[in-house]
This record gives C-alpha cells, structure tokens and sequence, in this order.
C-alpha cells in the first residue's frame, strides 16, 4: 500500500490546512475540564515529580562531551545530560497543563531557553549525516535532523502551542525563539535537503528513523504557523517519505528490528497516523488497511509472557513497551488481542518510572488521557497467541497451549544477515519454560560508537558464536544480505508445529559445508517437548564442529547426555544430546553493562557441544523438556 493513495494534498487542504489545532489532539490548556478528569494520583505523581525541578541547577553541556563520543566511544556524557533536559521540559510542561497555575513556567522558560541555545539538536552519534564529516564538533551552520533533533523540536513545538497565553505573558520573544530554532533547525532542513537517508530518497533502505523523525517533522507542521503553500509542500513531502517506509515493510507485518524496536517502528507509524486521524477530526485515516492491522499485531504476536518478548537483533528480551499506545492501535484497527496487551501491561505503568528516560510528549499524553479509560475497561484476556508464522520475516513462535504461558515457548528466525540491527543469529532459536527465560537470545550492549561501525561485528553479542548457531571449522555466520537462510519452510499439525532452514549460505566458503540443516519442533501432547535436529555434509571429514546453546540458567550435568537447568522458582529445562557424539562443555560468561545486567543479572551461561569425532556427513538429534 500506499499512505498516498488514501490520504491526499487534496484531503489535507480540506480537513487540516487553515484549521486551528488548539483542543484537537490533546485538550487546550484553557480545557480545565478536561485536566481534572486526569484521576488525582495521576495528576499529584506528575506534580510531585515537576516539582523536583523547581530552582534546578540545570546541567551543563560542555563541548568535551560532546568530543567524548568521537575519542573515546560513549555516547553517555553527551546523551544523559541532553536526554534529562528533554525529560524534564516534558514532566513540567504536564505538570503545568495539570496545575495550571503558572508554578513552573519560569523552569519551562529556563528550558526553553537551555535547549534553543544548543550548538546542535542532533546527538554525537549521529553526526555522520553531516554534509562536512570527520568533525568531533557541530557546525552550527548545518542544521542535521536526527531522531533527538526531532524529539527536542517536537516537544519544543508543544510547549509553544500549549502554553501560549502564559508564555506570551512573560515575553512574546520565548515563543518567536522557539519559532525561529524551529524553522532554522528543522522545518528548513527537511524543506531544503532529500540526503538524509532516513527520508528513502536515495538508495539507503529506510527502517524506524523514518517514522520517528517524520512523526516529530509532523508534529511541528501542524502546530506551527506557516504559510499555506509551504505547510502544503512540506506535508506532501512527509506523506511520501512515509511511503518509502511502508514500501519496505513485510506483508506479514514483521519487524526485522525486532519487538523492542516496535514502539520505534510501527509504533512511530502509528504516531503518524493518528496525527493526521486528530488534526482531520478522524476524516483521514488507514486504519483499515490489512498491512496497517500487521504491523500493529506484531509486537502481541511476539509476546511471551509478563515483560517478555522475542527479542531477535539488538532486541531486548524485556521490551519497554508504550502499553497505553499498544492499546490505542488495537482500538484504532479492532483488534482485541492487541488491546489486551496494552491493557494488561498499562497495569503497571507508574510515573515514577518515567524520569529521565527521555520521554515523549506524545505517548505521555496517550498515557495520561486514556489511563481512567483503560483501567474502567472489563478485563480482557492475556494474549498469548499459540501460533506465529511469519514467512516474509521467516520467524516462527509457538506455545504449549493458546493463552497461557504454562509449559514450553520456543521461537527461531531464518532471514539474512543484512537487517536492520542485525546480528550474525540465522537458524538461532529462545525456549522459555512456563514464561521464564532459559535458552536465550542475549540481546546487545549499551551502544557506543563502536555498534553502528565498521567495527560492529568485533562486539561479541552481535556474533554467531554467542548466538545458539553451529561454528564450522573455526568459522561464524558472516554479516551481509548475501549470508541468509535458504529453503525456510513452515509445518503445523495439533500436535507438532516445525521450523527448517537451510544454513550454509549463512557461512562463508572456507567453512567448507555444503549443506547444515536445522529443524526445530515443538511437540505438543502428553509429553511436550522441543526437537532440534541437525544434518550436515561437509566438503570433507572434520571435527572441527561446535554447537552453541546459549542459556540464561546455570548448566549442570545430570546425567549421561542430560544437561539440567534451573531457575529460582524451581522452573527447569533438561536438554538431552547424544553423549557418544557430543562433548559439552560449559561456559561462565560474567556480565558487567548495564543494559544487560538489568534483564540477565551478572551472570550468563554458554554451552557448547564439541563433536567427538570427525565426519563428512552427520545428522543428531536434541530434545528439550521440562522433565
């Protein structure tokens, strides 16, 4: 499909331009009404939390901070401080829609005023998109819209629009500055400049930047004032660099980047969307469309249990879902499943949670607005899907039993080695026992410079060799389109659901196999279980084979070809393998980021399978089962 093909130049001068915006996607300051129905504990946790920043010593963002991206690697002495600016201007600018007295608008003026005088809106990381590369500094003369160029013009944008009394009160030069930086940083960048390959203009293939940065350019246009003519170009130029995203999308509304991605991708789409479906009084919408309903289905289809998702690429296993937008796009497409998700997972949306964490206006205000809605709401069934088959994306996901996370999950993917995000993982497969992790995808690391580089592949957790995948000869997957998977096929019966995949075109020609088969089985029945089977032929006989299983549960020996594993609430796993074939040896991999940490603890687990002795041709069998 095509947004072009439903929503016109011609619908938008109908239903948008000339139109005032005050009160039709959120509710005006002056809509007192509509702020008291915010429920009370709601309106005091986003007060109390404002009120944190009142005479804050606000700080500083010092050009070595910057310069640290480019000579040492991190991204975080720039990011935090810019982030936090970001999260505070959103948490008072609520707190003053909330309050409505007038407590913190010289904190927002500060703000407002911190964020205009920036060298640059766009982080360190990105820098590449700049016209004059090699520079550890910003050219203030080059504008560069980013996502965090997007996000501070989007928020800066909503603060001129909704406290524009209060703010013009204090000085009409606070709201004609933001308006200049606004036309300056971004509204002239994006109308003058096709070359940032997030727009799809060019030959780089467009993934989540795209709906993230034209929703905040959206966001902009329809709250700023400009001339009709210009706000018509620019809407036309964003309904069709839009397209290139939507051109790029699966049919089965997959998600190369994964379900933590999601909330970036669809869920920016959706932004988009119900931009255009508010600011038209619902006249112009595509909620309708098949591909539209797919992409919103996929982050329920990839849910596991609780906070856990399958988390193929830089994924992590513990999404951080946007619930309260999950749950506007299952009402906006119909979708009970998806709405369920959403509102069981709103449950535990706290305010507290949201400090610091670079917060978006837009899904604040979802949250804040629909939480007394989606709380009233009968409650809906968790939606535990049992079967997922995506052939574009080759991803399947299947469960013990529809709607219950009791007994095994297992998922595994096929695709190639050139996505979005990508790690070296064709034919790597999770098994979840009862909704709890055990053989796992790791995820990624806290980014730095390295993991968009050149050097990106150094990093271990985007290797095969931490992923559960064969190492042939010494060799890995190897990164790039061309090392994908082949003869990907799908078969499901009541009893049995089953995955295949041919991998050898994952590995380069030195690995010297022919052929390495892998089919991955979930058995349903009185006696569920998971079977991976293995069949290979090499060029010649080698026991140059390892077969790594990574695993978030300490492995034991239990007992000739059993390997135990056991979480702490006494969940397990028993992964039986052909002793007189297989080694297994453990490993203890101790962890230390951050990012990982907080979804694995300090510690992870690798397996790995040594074959006894040298073969041509091979074929094995491993099952995986709760007892």
């Amino acid at each position: 499909m095509k947004l072009t093909d439903f929503i016109t130049i011609t619908d938008v001068e109908a239903h948008i331009i000339g139109k005032s915006m005050m009160g039709r996607i959120f509710p005006a300051l002056e809509d007192r009404e509509a702020w008291a129905n915010v429920p009370e504990a709601l309106q005091q946790a986003w007060v109390t939390q404002a009120e944190s920043y009142l005479n804050y010593e606000w700080p500083s963002l010092r050009a070595t901070a910057f310069m640290a991206y480019f000579e040492e690697g991190s991204r975080k002495p720039y990011d935090s401080v810019e982030i936090e600016r970001r999260s505070a201007l959103c948490t008072l600018l609520i707190a003053e829609c909330i309050d409505g007295k007038g407590r913190f608008l010289r904190e927002i003026t500060n703000l407002i005023w911190l964020l205009c005088e920036e060298t640059t809106w766009c982080a360190p990381a990105h820098h590449y998109l700049s016209l004059r590369p090699g520079e550890i500094l910003s050219d203030v003369e080059e504008p560069l819209f980013d996502l965090s160029a997007g996000e501070t013009a989007a928020l800066l944008a909503w603060t001129s629009h909704l406290l524009k009394s209060p703010l013009d009160e204090i000085s009409p030069f606070i709201r004609e500055r933001i308006r200049v930086e606004l036309e300056r940083r971004i509204i002239t960048p994006y109308t003058d400049r096709n070359d940032f390959w997030w727009m799809g203009f060019g030959e780089r293939e467009v993934n989540n930047w795209n709906p993230w940065c034209n929703a905040n350019m959206l966001t902009v246009l329809l709250l700023q004032e400009l001339e009709p003519e210009w706000k018509l170009k620019l809407f036309d130029k964003v309904l069709r660099s839009l397209d290139r995203y939507i051109e790029v999308q699966f049919e089965d509304g997959g998600c190369d980047e994964g379900s933590t991605y999601w909330a970036r991708a669809a869920g920016m789409l959706l932004v988009n969307l119900e931009l255009l479906y508010r600011a038209s009084d619902g006249a112009l919408q595509v909620y309708d469309q098949p591909l539209i309903r797919k992409l919103g289905q996929f982050v329920s289809n990839m849910h596991i249990d609780d906070h856990y998702y399958v988390n193929f690429a830089d994924g992590s296993a513990i999404a951080s879902q946007d619930y309260s937008m999950i749950h506007l796009y299952g009402s906006r497409i119909q979708d009970d499943q998806l709405r369920a998700l959403g509102q069981i997972g709103f449950r535990s949306y706290q305010v507290s949670d949201r400090k610091g964490k670079g917060i978006s206006f837009f899904q604040e205000m979802i949250s804040l607005h629909s939480f007394a809605s989606i709380h009233a709401e009968a409650a809906l069934e968790p939606p535990l899907v049992q079967d997922v088959w995506l052939p574009n994306l080759q991803v399947m996901a299947a469960r013990e039993m529809e709607g219950s996370s009791q007994g095994l999950f297992v998922a595994i993917k096929g695709g190639h080695n050139g996505e979005s995000h990508n790690h070296n993982d064709i034919g790597h497969f999770v098994v979840y026992v009862n909704g709890k992790p055990f053989l796992i995808d790791i995820g990624v690391e806290t980014y730095t410079q390295k993991t968009f580089s050149p050097q990106r592949y150094e990093i271990w957790t985007m290797q095969s060799g931490y992923h559960s995948v064969p190492v042939i000869h010494g060799y890995e997957q190897k990164e790039g389109r061309s090392f994908r998977a082949e003869d990907v096929t799908y078969a499901h019966i009541e009893a049995a659901v089953r995955f295949e995949v041919e991998l050898a075109s994952a590995y380069p020609d030195e690995a010297g196999v022919q052929s390495w088969h892998r089919s991955l089985t979930l058995h349903r029945g009185l006696n569920p279980s998971v079977e991976l089977r293995e069949s290979c032929l090499f060029v010649e006989p080698t026991d140059q084979v390892l077969l790594h299983i990574m695993s978030s549960q300490l492995p034991r020996h239990h007992e000739q070809g059993q390997i135990r594993l056991q979480d702490h609430a006494n969940n397990q796993l028993i992964l039986f393998y052909e002793h007189e074939q297989w080694e297994a040896v453990f490993e203890h991999i101790t962890i230390t980021d951050e990012s990982l940490v907080r979804v694995w603890g300090d510690s992870l687990h690798r397996i790995q399978f040594k074959l006894r002795h040298a073969v041509q041709q091979g074929s094995w069998v491993f099952r995986m089962s709760e007892q």
